[in-house]
């Protein structure tokens, strides 16, 4: 797993460091954490050490323990019995459970979207696209990570309920290191973006049943390939103990 992580792009140990900025500490120390997470910097299961975060980060045993909390709330790490914080590791049942409900909510908030259709969440979802079209072929994971949960929040806010995507930015945190390692095989890339380019299509043209079941049929792929990555252990396609992710 270690070499897996080493071929990941995105974040380095020395981002990590949050002293001497401006914003709210707790805040920026949660940030960084869950972005370490979500990049597979911390791996799935790991133990994670106070003081070496502390050393990494910069910042005081306290402030360290309130993000580890606020982490844990949001069910990106678990506290086990005499190890103290770890990565949250996620069994393939509860990879499925997560996406049968994360195609309930989106399925839904795209409807929604379709239905309404204000001005400025469409122009809102048409930017998304545009700049995912952009980064295709020359995005790197991260980047394309970001823009696609740039897409998807704003399919979320085009469905005009504020809890539901609230409870959708959640989900997509727990998801995330898997949306990642999706992220770094070609083909996914491809298959991936051209379904988000019919959802767009189909919102906008405001038919709901066909958005419906756009939506249905792209969260059962997604669904498949997010269980693949958790029986392989997290693994990058392609790399040496790769058991092929190419669903």
């Amino acid at each position: 797993m270690a070499d897996t992580v080493d071929q990941m792009d995105g974040l380095k140990d020395e981002a990590l460091l949050v002293v001497g900025q401006s914003v709210s500490l707790r805040a920026l120390v949660v940030d960084r954490l869950r972005l370490a997470i979500i990049t597979g910097r911390f791996r799935p299961g790991q133990q994670l050490r106070e003081r070496e975060l502390c050393e990494l980060t910069g910042v005081s045993r306290p402030s360290l323990r309130e993000a580890l909390r606020q982490l844990e709330a949001e069910g990106l790490i678990t506290t086990a019995p005499h190890r103290g914080p770890v990565v949250a590791a996620l069994t393939p049942e509860e990879v499925v459970q997560l996406y049968d409900l994360r195609r309930v909510l989106e399925t839904f908030a795209a409807r929604e979207f379709a239905r309404r259709r204000r001005p400025g969440d469409v122009a809102a979802l048409q930017e998304a696209v545009r700049r995912l079209d952009e980064m295709e072929a020359t995005g790197t994971p991260f980047a394309m990570l970001e823009m696609g949960t740039v897409f998807y929040g704003a399919i979320a806010a085009g469905s005009g309920n504020p809890y539901l995507a609230q409870s959708l930015r959640a989900l997509h945190n727990r998801i995330a290191l898997i949306r990642f390692i999706s992220l770094h095989h070609p083909g996914r890339i491809q298959q991936s973006f051209a379904a988000l380019r019919e959802l767009r299509d189909a919102i906008v043209s405001g038919d709901e049943a066909l958005t419906e079941r756009l939506f249905m049929e792209h969260m059962e792929a997604v669904g498949k390939t997010a269980r693949a990555i958790v029986e392989a252990g997290y693994r990058l396609p392609g790399s040496a103990d790769d058991a092929g992710l190419a669903a």
